[in-house]
């Protein structure tokens, strides 16, 4: 039962990556930045690859072995907000240096992402300790929306690259006008 309910999320999560890939203009977008098809593309193969890998292999363990499978979520996902929020805060320092906007579409997925991570993967369930077939559900449904939120990063930094290279001209230094100047002169 819970292998068919872990199966039936990822076979829904497709869908419905495609439709917040859709309302975050993801497809809109790809139009004029081809490199965004990698992350829209890699996240549905890792539902899709999911699904797959839990109707082949999977097998709820006990209740010690369930809970602990999902701290190694909980650690990917420390990384992914970690991440996330680094991207962000060079974005912001990067761009207000330069004294440039950030963005629109490059905040639009990080909202996503966070939403995905914190909203979605990070608040607490809290299930019977002797429940292993619902811990392993709720592993499931966190790694998806960990997926979600990690390539909604991704897509976001694409974005940002984008917008560092079209507009390459802009000079940012964290050393001193007189430093620039002199290294302007040689």
């Amino acid at each position: 039962m819970e292998i068919k309910a872990a199966i039936f999320a990822y076979l829904l999560s497709i869908p419905l990556w495609i439709a917040s890939w859709y309302s975050a203009t993801g497809f809109r977008l790809m139009r004029h930045n081809r490199l965004l098809m990698l992350p829209f593309g890699l996240s549905l193969v890792y539902l899709a690859g999911n699904a797959i890998l839990v109707g082949a292999f999977a097998e709820v363990s006990g209740p010690a072995q369930e809970e602990a499978r999902i701290a190694i979520i909980a650690e990917r996902s420390l990384i992914a907000v970690q991440a996330t929020a680094s991207v962000l805060i060079v974005a912001t320092i990067v761009y207000g240096l330069s004294i440039r906007r950030v963005p629109l579409h490059f905040i639009r997925f990080m909202v996503y992402a966070f939403v995905a991570i914190l909203g979605i993967m990070a608040p607490i369930l809290w299930i019977p300790a002797q429940e292993a077939s619902l811990f392993f559900v709720l592993r499931h449904i966190q790694a998806i929306a960990l997926n979600f939120g990690l390539f909604f990063c991704v897509a976001g930094i694409v974005i940002l690259l984008q917008d560092l290279l079209t507009h390459g001209d802009a000079r940012v230094s964290l050393v001193g006008a007189e430093t620039m100047a002199e290294d302007e002169r040689d």
